[in-house]
């Protein structure tokens, strides 16, 4: 562990992105990359998912999953990331991880098929996935799985895929996903495990790079003298206040999911001069004072959250991470929705115009180091007195497709991130916009946060309460 994070500090004090051996068959693991490894353990699993849901076809024969998961198992796994897998490294070679290519992959290993217990509702399927995302990949192979789920009524079925953190962000996961989905029902798809996906291109001209530290140093001097009045730790960063949120975890995963109609929260968004972002964070600022209320306590001290924030990819980039990552007050210890979304949506401002000052380069360093001291500090309990959050939670926005799409013939009609569990969190949001509908992900460890699930059942009624706020009345969200 000792090694791995000081392989971590180094790469991340030099801004090193993923580099390829001249023959191309090993691939060294970049700071972000590598932290995800290191921070893993049997407490702490360091995978990333999506749960499709799909209606069978009409008229589907009985034997569609027999058949669907046959034809997935005759593509051979030819593709970064999934034909990757982590080298055996001894003594100092430990220092700096390195994929090698896997020219052998066992796809009847990856993927899997398994049926629902009766009566195969939306609660046998979150148990399932609660399952699923509770297992460790196994290191010595490609770390991903990809399951199809049948018995899903009424008349329904589910693919469950995981993937490594340290492999690809949600958003390199989602378009990894794309591949195997039409924008029709006759569209033709493969499996994301032989479709590539193409490379980012080379970076433009130096000009962007000199103009970002140019606005880097320009903010610096203008903020000389200025105080920043916000909750601090020993260390000097902002730190959230100690909640029920926080804390140890086991292994133990616990998943809900919902769905928001994206026209209602865009209505929202625009009668308080706000983004969609702005609402979805809001929206679950209202459920997480209603839960905390209920279990524990609302803190006086508004949480803090961290929202990712997707950077540039390194050119020829196809696989890991390019993510940093902004933090915000959620408000949660103002009772009015209304001039709670308010605050948030100041907060937000302020927060992405100092993440937009930082270079590109510097807001990866930043991040990685940031990742760094998560897996340094030891996690602590929420009533020790010392005990302050870096942030309470994370919750991410993950941008999705737009247009309703199709697999095998079957329209999906749900695409739900599940999400990992980083530093001392207990509970994680995160939220992707498909077709119509804003859908959200909640993940958190039952052992030491019970009942995510009304954190979910809540989320409509948080979205009702700030309509009414802003003024929107039951015919505007009918026409909606």
């Amino acid at each position: 562990m000792k090694a791995q994070v000081a392989a971590t500090m180094l790469q991340a004090r030099s801004g090193m992105p993923p580099q390829k051996r001249g023959d191309g068959s090993m691939v060294k693991l970049n700071a972000q990359d590598a932290s995800f490894l290191a921070m893993e353990s049997s407490n702490a699993p360091m995978h990333i998912g999506f749960l499709l849901t799909f209606k069978l076809p009409a008229k589907a024969p009985a034997d569609f999953m027999q058949k669907l998961h046959a034809k997935l198992a005759r593509f051979a796994v030819d593709v970064q990331p999934f034909n990757l897998r982590l080298k055996q490294q001894e003594g100092w070679s430990k220092l700096q991880p390195e994929w090698e290519v896997d020219e052998a992959v066992d796809l009847e290993y990856h993927l899997r098929h398994e049926a629902l217990p009766w009566p195969g509702g939306e609660r046998e399927l979150g148990l399932a996935i609660s399952r699923l995302h509770s297992l460790p990949l196994e290191r010595s192979r490609p770390l991903w799985e990809c399951t199809l789920i049948e018995g899903l009524q009424p008349g329904r079925f589910a693919l469950y895929m995981k993937i490594h953190h340290a492999l690809a962000d949600g958003v390199g996961l989602m378009n990894q996903l794309s591949q195997i989905l039409a924008e029709s029902p006759r569209g033709a798809s493969l499996p994301p495990w032989s479709a590539p996906v193409a490379a980012a291109p080379a970076p433009k001209a130096t000009q962007a790079a000199d103009d970002d530290w140019r606005r880097f140093f320009e903010g610096l001097l203008g903020k000389i003298g200025k105080p920043k009045p916000e909750r601090k730790g020993a260390s000097g960063l902002p730190r959230g206040p100690r909640c029920i949120l926080n804390g140890n975890t086991t292994g133990r995963r616990r998943f809900a999911t919902q769905r928001l109609e994206l026209a209602r929260v865009k209505a929202i968004a625009k009668a308080a001069d706000a983004t969609v972002n702005d609402v979805v964070l809001a929206v679950c600022s209202g459920v997480l004072r209603t839960y905390l209320e209920e279990v524990d306590r609302i803190p006086k001290d508004s949480l803090l959250v961290s929202v990712p924030v997707a950077l540039p990819r390194e050119a020829g980039q196809t696989i890991g991470n390019s993510v940093a990552g902004v933090h915000a007050p959620l408000a949660t210890h103002i009772a009015d929705p209304k001039k709670r979304l308010l605050a948030i949506r100041d907060a937000m401002r302020d927060a992405k115009e100092e993440f937009n000052r930082l270079p590109v380069a510097l807001n990866r360093a930043i991040n990685s180091l940031g990742m760094l001291a998560m897996m340094m500090v030891p996690k602590r309990e929420n009533t020790d007195p010392e005990n302050a959050a870096f942030t309470n939670l994370t919750i991410s926005n993950v941008p999705g497709p737009k247009q309703k799409l199709y697999f095998n013939g079957a329209e999906m009609d749900g695409m739900y991130p599940v999400s990992v569990l980083a530093g001392d969190h207990r509970l994680n949001i995160t939220v992707l916009g498909y077709h119509e509908g804003l859908h959200f992900g909640f993940i958190a460890c039952p052992d030491t946060l019970s009942s995510v699930q009304k954190l979910a059942v809540r989320l409509p009624l948080a979205l009702r309460e700030l309509e009414r706020a802003v003024g929107i009345g039951r015919a505007a969200r009918v026409n909606a």
